[in-house]
């Protein structure tokens, strides 16, 4: 017979290949492209890969592979750092500092609390973004991600978090997975792929004419007809197909026929299994005892840990590998020698009873322990190897678990799990405790619930419980069961055994719950128990909350002035808290929020700039930033970058989890889309809002999405049915105080009581906005005051005040409306002469900002008057072209011009990587361009012809 080729050609899979090659093409073209390739082992995932790399690097790409590890599943960011190259040792400062990011915390003995920030996850999951960001913008890059079915929960948070934010991206990733085992979280995050348009290409089994090339390539020979029905017995898995001819020609079962390849009639067709363990007998028996602690250590492993775990010397071990890696067992990866494939090992390791499989992973964990290797790969061996009852492997899961939380909460809750599987019951209840607080900092506010909930039910120790407790009711809270939280901390609240620290922190969570069902009452009340029982030295951050949530109190009832100073009181707490604690609270967001109700927005954007810098350093990632831009610009009628905001917000939040300030969001998306005339978006927005409310009960500001909700029915004719549902809101609003809404909803409220007929409603509407405007001297409130007066009395001097009033608080849209109101008083009392100045001022300003329906209702109502407009004044922004484009949208293409990533430009212009992203997909529709390179090329021509 012809002699076996060590490395057959790739058969069967041109098709596939050819996807790919039209995958690269398109993520060139600067489009983000995922392709998830799922099949068997052995079928011939990694093949393709090693064959698109080819590909790729002939194509000028940028190509880096990783893949992940059966026994480095908890490894956080394992895949990526593999991929990347991200250790300390680095010689590219920013790999060196995500490597150090990612390797564990040398404070990771700390337990962790309810109350625990997952910041590093964050950060880490930004750094990663950043960095294949910045490697994309140098070179198109194709990221080859193998065996993601043991990826570990961060790695695949961070594949998802890469399709969301780098959708204009030069980059290709290539995901190979087998279709078990597939972790829930994997689970997510092949659906947001697939949300976002992933490619899926399945391997399945090799068709005949490949097979029989596959064939003839090993053997040199083309095989007859028996040798075919032998090899079908493969199932088309190219793996085993070479293994079993592989196990036919060591055994001289192989013959010439007719130029043929040919099997003995007597040949019987071994199992894969045996093929493997047949091939492996041809080695010598000290090589073949080696392999077997080998593979315990996993498909691949360092010759140092085999030496400890074997304590057997590198040179002997190198003697007796040498037989294994000569016969292609063993292949070099890098460092590590590693199984030419999983199926090798696995036949290895299966091939040991699993009690001996057990010794041997106990026996690797303690001599890797001696060694001092790292807590997460001594635990790994050790869960592997432990019975019920091992207060050792317990001990080890929990330190690994503590080292892992920060920077991936998923691992450190499947550790925690584990070790509360094997421990004694009294250490089981106490790790459960930590266990559901890794669920709830992972966002898995269910699985958090559940734990809870079946840990209550077995009547832990009183201190279990009250921590048990307390991270329920967080979890409730979090899902928007805010009622049912609240119940949990009643309960909690009414131990003895609570801790002032603790005590102080639950009645912090309760205002925040009272806060959120709108009673405010209630939450001033819990926030006062909170400061009056929260110990100097230990109680910061229950301090920090109950300052913020009584200076938010206070802003919900109107008194912008009085929350403001609350609040600079409470940052000047949290800035004297020990690691500045205190603003895990988010304290310079909400002073944001109260510098925009006392009409400073300049204020108030520097505020969010100090709000976005602290949540960088902390890590984390908050939606609500982006919605406060939002609602500010959409406050100074800067409508384009409200859009933008505001989307980057509410898509951060449904990532997240962080769904708040999701209805406000969403009313103000509703409420532009109305003002633009485009009804049909302005019902999905305000649909969305309502169902966050439904889903999840009163938020902040929540009472946006009715108001909006009536705004929506009048402009489609449903006038009663609007003012019914405006009426109501209104008295919602001032039964729970909250009079904040008072100077948004009186004046449209007025206006449709008026047109109902209902003057009584209308007058109590404006006296009540007279009242709020006298309390605190913001001119905003005095316009909204002036307008309902004035529409009241049917009387143009208060709503041309209004004017002022609006025009001082930078308020354009309000602007525009008092002075539309205003031309109409004017009109209607025969003054037309006195009305086209304000109708003029009322049609340029809604041009500017883009309300074409406001626009369209101006025009007709100046044309039923006669009144001709005056000096023409800008027309409302073009849809498309480079007039198009906002000030904020030729900030971002200059600076793309200039060559900055998104990152860059984010920390440019104190924006979040999202919005940036938003900005530039809108860049990219108005003018046409498919490409960064396209737009710099578009600016470059645009900056030396400026009129064409």
């Amino acid at each position: 017979m012809p002699v076996r080729r060590a490395m057959p050609t790739f058969q069967g899979r041109d098709a596939q290949l050819e996807v790919l090659r039209d995958a690269m093409a398109r993520a060139t073209a600067r489009h983000l492209t995922i392709v998830v390739v799922e099949g068997e082992a052995g079928i011939g995932k990694s093949r393709l890969l090693a064959a698109a790399s080819d590909v790729a690097r002939g194509r000028g790409l940028h190509m880096m592979t990783g893949r992940s590890e059966e026994l480095e599943r908890n490894r956080p960011f394992g895949l990526w750092t593999d991929a990347l190259g991200c250790v300390p040792s680095s010689p590219d400062p920013r790999r060196a500092a995500l490597g150090g990011l990612l390797a564990p915390r040398p404070d990771g003995h700390e337990p962790i609390t309810v109350s625990s920030d997952p910041g590093l996850q964050f950060q880490a999951v930004d750094g990663v973004v950043d960095l294949v960001d910045e490697l994309a913008h140098r070179r198109p890059l194709v990221l080859g991600l193998d065996d993601l079915q043991w990826a570990d929960p961060a790695s695949v948070l961070t594949l998802a978090a890469l399709t969301h934010q780098l959708p204009d991206a030069p980059v290709l990733i290539v995901g190979c997975l087998r279709p078990t085992p597939r972790s829930s979280e994997l689970t997510r995050a092949l659906a947001v792929l697939g949300t976002a348009g992933a490619w899926e290409l399945r391997l399945g089994p090799l068709p005949d004419r490949a097979v029989a090339g596959l064939v003839a390539d090993v053997l040199g020979a083309p095989p007859g007809p028996r040798l075919l029905s032998q090899v079908a017995g493969a199932g088309g898995n190219p793996l085993f197909v070479t293994e079993l001819l592989g196990a036919l020609v060591r055994e001289g079962c192989l013959h010439a026929v007719d130029a043929r390849a040919e099997v003995s009639d007597e040949a019987l067709p071994p199992s894969l299994r045996l093929t493997i363990l047949r091939h492996l007998s041809f080695l010598p028996d000290d090589t073949l005892q080696v392999l077997r602690p080998a593979s315990v250590l996993g498909s691949s492993f360092s010759v140092l840990d085999l030496t400890t775990t074997t304590r057997r010397s590198a040179l002997d071990l190198a003697a007796t590998l040498d037989p294994a890696i000569s016969a292609s067992i063993l292949v070099e990866d890098g460092d590590r020698l590693r199984f030419r494939h999983d199926l090798i090992r696995d036949a290895v390791y299966e091939d040991m009873p699993r009690g001996i499989r057990m010794g041997l992973h106990r026996e690797a964990g303690l001599r890797l322990a001696d060694a001092g290797a790292p807590a997460l790969r001594v635990a790994e061996h050790l869960a592997r190897g432990a019975v019920a009852g091992d207060a050792g492997a317990v001990a080890w899961m929990t330190r690994a678990a503590r080292e892992t939380v920060s920077r991936s909460p998923g691992a450190a809750a499947e550790l925690f799990g584990r070790a509360v599987e094997l421990a004694e019951r009294s250490d089981a209840d106490r790790l459960v405790v930590e266990e559901a607080s890794s669920l709830l900092s992972a966002g898995r506010l269910r699985d958090a619930e559940a734990r809870c909930r079946v840990a209550l039910d077995r009547t832990p120790d009183a201190a279990v419980e009250e921590s048990l407790r307390n991270c329920l009711a967080q979890a409730l809270i979090a899902q928007g069961r805010t009622s049912d939280g609240l119940r949990e901390l009643e309960r909690l609240l009414r131990s003895t055994m609570l801790a002032d620290a603790e005590r102080a922190l639950a009645w912090a969570w309760t205002s925040m719950a009272r806060l959120a069902l709108g009673d405010l009452d209630g939450a001033d009340a819990a926030a006062g128990r909170a400061l009056s029982v929260a110990p100097h030295d230990g109680g910061h951050l229950a301090t920090c909350i109950a300052l913020g949530l009584r200076a938010t109190a206070v802003e919900l009832r109107g008194r912008p002035h009085k929350a403001l100073q609350l609040i600079d009181e409470a940052i000047e707490r949290a800035d004297r808290s020990p690691d500045r604690e205190g603003h895990r609270y988010p304290m310079h967001a909400a002073r944001a929020r109260m510098l925009m109700e006392l009409d400073r927005f300049d204020d108030a954007e520097a505020a969010l700039e100090v709000a976005s810098r602290i949540t960088e350093r902390l890590g984390t990632r908050r939606a609500y930033l982006d919605v406060y831009r939002g609602f500010g610009h959409f406050a100074t009628g800067e409508w384009a970058d409200a859009v933008t905001e505001l989307e980057a917000g509410v898509a951060l939040a449904a990532e997240t989890g962080q769904r708040t300030n999701s209805t406000l969001g969403f009313s103000i998306l509703g409420l532009i889309a109305l003002h633009r005339g485009d009804l049909r978006r302005a019902g999905e927005a305000v649909d969305l809002a309502i169902g966050e409310v439904e889903a999840s009960g009163p938020r902040f500001r929540s009472q946006w999405s009715t108001w909006v909700r009536a705004l929506l029915l009048d402009a489609r004719g449903a006038w009663q049915e609007a003012f019914t549902t405006m009426a109501a809101c209104w008295d919602e609003c001032l039964q729970a105080g909250l009079e904040i809404e008072i100077p948004v909803l009186g004046p449209d409220l007025v206006r449709m009581a008026l047109a109902a007929g209902d003057r009584d409603r209308a007058a109590q509407v404006t006296d009540e906005v007279a009242r709020l405007a006298k309390a605190d001297d913001v001119a905003s409130h005095r316009g909204a005051a002036r307008r309902c007066q004035g529409l009241l009395d049917g009387d143009p001097e208060p709503l041309i005040a209004a004017v002022d009033d609006y025009t001082r608080a930078s308020r354009l849209p309000m602007v525009a409306l008092a002075a539309e109101d205003a031309a109409t008083e004017l009109a209607r009392t025969g003054d037309v002469g006195g009305a086209r100045p304000f109708l003029d001022r009322a049609l340029v300003t809604f041009e500017g900002i883009g309300a074409a329906r406001d626009v369209a209702r101006i025009e007709a109502r100046m044309r039923a008057l006669g009144v001709r407009r005056g000096v023409r004044g800008p027309r409302v922004r073009p849809r498309s072209g480079w007039a198009s484009l906002t000030p904020t949208e030729r900030t971002v293409v200059d600076l793309v011009a200039e060559g900055l990533s998104n990152p860059q430009v984010a920390g440019r212009m104190f924006l979040s990587r999202r919005t940036v992203q938003t900005h530039l997909a809108h860049v990219f529709g108005k003018l046409d361009v498919a490409s960064r390179a396209e737009l710099a090329a578009e600016a470059a021509r645009r900056a030396a012809h400026p009129q064409r």
